[in-house]
């Protein structure tokens, strides 16, 4: 099973995702702000990131989907986000393997993180 990091601002939010993956047999780890995101990649060396986009600001959402394409080209990052433009255009769209609207169905997060893909640096 793959070893997954949640990043979203939204304690209630990780809380859930980490426990549908924990039952799914999946080793989670939730950050709720980018310094926590940065630690936590860190410690875990994550096999795919599930990123809120605005955690609270697009921008930063942006730069930890940089840094972690960077330290990691197989990294499977999978972006939720209640405002798919704030994306779309961007270069950052091009780093990462799924852009999902906002609220993500329980069955499609599992999907995805079981899919197996690579996003191009």
């Amino acid at each position: 099973m793959a070893r997954v990091l949640l990043v979203d601002n939204d304690p209630d939010g990780v809380e859930i995702r980490r426990l549908l993956l924990e039952r799914e047999g999946h080793q989670a780890f939730s950050a709720l702000n980018v310094e926590d995101a940065r630690r936590k990649f860190r410690q875990t060396a994550p096999e795919t990131v599930v990123l809120d986009l605005r955690i609270p600001h697009a921008a930063d959402g942006f730069e930890l989907i940089r840094e972690f394409r960077a330290a990691s080209p197989e990294l499977r990052i999978i972006v939720l986000s209640g405002y798919p433009r704030d994306i779309q255009d961007r270069p950052e769209a091009r780093m990462v393997n799924e852009i999902v609207p906002k609220p993500a169905r329980p069955a499609r997060l599992l999907e995805l993180i079981a899919k197996p893909t690579v996003a191009e640096p």
